[in-house]
């Protein structure tokens, strides 16, 4: 397990698992990665577990315990911005935004899609923008209740745990389902980061394991019910109409063994639908990654637009005679890549170039062997905290960049700021403690 905590061995572990997981899929894509492909692939894992053991290298191997100020105000702080800020764009959307949402969630997600495409804007107030900035803290106060649960109240205690619904309502509201896997996975990266600090997975007496069972089920029944309600209204609802989709727009088809038992009814077509749907998600990033290959001089390089979502709007009302967004998703469009996850080594390509995003998976994987390094050695809330991120970063590798993820840009953001605070926090306290025992000696 202790192999495992070090972010190069969790990389190469997560990577493996994908890998095979690509390999025994009963899935046959038409743009399977060749060998530039699987080069560019495992170039990024060297890449990063290089800077990963580069920063990761200890100095000393005695932690120093640091003391943290009371977590309940910040967790409760945290929690409270994460539930304005969902509130704030909740209102937003069905307000203020002239979306109709009267033919449910999922048509009106379809209908912005295309109108995304056709460059059609949409009226943003100023509720949207707070909401974004605010709402991510959510994860701050999960992620402090994962990591510490041991030391906060009961109410504080509550908050943090009801902090996974912010997240699930911003799933919802956009018709998606990353943002729930997003929290999923901050769970496990935060365990993780317990057993690297010699704790538990979980903290003790507060059920977690039922509620994350519970959490999981009902990720994955939701996920199978939008799936089913997406081919609905797409008119995909029988079999043979599946496939031809599948082959035209997704250019993907099932193995002639799994194709051969839906046929003769020995695997259900609705659950083969609804897996294979599954299936596709979590495997065909490295056929991005083969498309990119394939079109190599077909896209820009995006600096940043590939990855962090909020950047679009910005750069609309910043710099809207550039039409950075509509250039990016015309050339991804144009090679097929437009809506795919790209995996953690697409997405640093696509904002930065083969030879800087080279140069960005290195720095990745510094920072994250330093947060490790800073967490063992420090034994600070504040260390643990960015290194779950550093975790989070790795787990959605196989699907997304670091910041490419259901925002977790601006995740990162608040998880940044949040540290900053502990930091100052626990100067002030030791040097007020320094201060106390000066006077203390010099009155003795």
């Amino acid at each position: 397990m202790k192999f495992l905590t070090h972010p190069a061995g969790l990389m190469c572990a997560v990577w493996a698992a994908a890998i095979t997981l690509f390999y025994v899929s009963p899935i046959s894509y038409v743009h399977s990665p060749g060998i530039v492909a699987w080069t560019i692939i495992l170039g990024g894992i060297a890449l990063f577990c290089s800077g990963a053991l580069v920063g990761g290298r200890r100095k000393s191997l005695n932690a120093s315990a640091t003391q943290d100020p009371s977590l309940d105000n910040l967790v409760v702080v945290c929690a409270a911005l994460g539930f304005i800020g969902i509130a704030a764009m909740t209102f937003d959307k069905l307000y203020l935004s002239d979306i109709d949402w009267s033919q449910g969630l999922s048509a009106a997600r379809d209908k912005r899609a295309n109108e995304v495409m056709e460059n059609i804007g949409i009226r943003r107030s100023w509720l949207l923008y707070f909401g974004y900035l605010t709402f991510s803290f959510s994860c701050v106060a999960i992620t402090i209740f994962m990591l510490a649960g041991e030391r906060l109240r009961t109410f504080a205690s509550i908050c943090g745990q009801a902090s996974v619904l912010p997240m699930t309502i911003y799933a919802v509201l956009y018709g998606g389902r990353m943002p729930i896997l997003l929290v999923i996975l901050l769970f496990v990266g935060a365990s993780i980061t317990r057993v690297a600090r010699g704790r538990t997975l979980v903290p003790a007496d507060r059920w977690l394991w039922w509620k994350f069972a519970f959490v999981a089920v009902a990720f994955l029944a939701y996920t199978n019910q939008v799936w089913q309600t997406r081919r609905d209204m797409n008119r995909m609802s029988t079999y043979p109409t599946f496939l031809a989709v599948a082959a035209s727009r997704w250019e993907m088809q099932p193995t002639p063994l799994l194709d051969s038992a839906i046929r003769n009814g020995t695997v259900p077509a609705n659950l083969a639908m609804d897996w294979l749907s599954i299936d596709m998600y979590l495997t065909h990033p490295p056929t991005t990654v083969q498309r990119m290959v394939e079109h190599w001089r077909e896209f820009s390089i995006y600096g940043g637009l590939y990855q962090i979502g909020i950047l679009s709007p910005i750069s609309d009302i910043v710099a809207p005679s550039l039409k950075l967004p509509q250039t990016m998703r015309t050339e991804l469009s144009a090679i097929g890549a437009y809506g795919w996850f790209p995996s953690a080594w697409g997405a640093w390509i696509g904002d930065a170039g083969l030879i800087g995003g080279a140069f960005c998976v290195f720095v990745w994987g510094l920072l994250s062997g330093f947060c490790y390094r800073q967490t063992l050695e420090r034994s600070s809330l504040s260390a643990a905290l960015m290194l779950t991120f550093a975790y989070l970063g790795i787990l959605v590798s196989p699907l997304n960049g670091p910041f490419g993820f259901a925002n977790s840009f601006l995740i990162f953001l608040s998880f940044a700021a949040t540290y900053a605070w502990l930091s100052w926090r626990n100067r002030a306290i030791r040097k007020s403690d320094a201060i106390s025992c000066s006077a203390r000696t010099s009155n003795s």
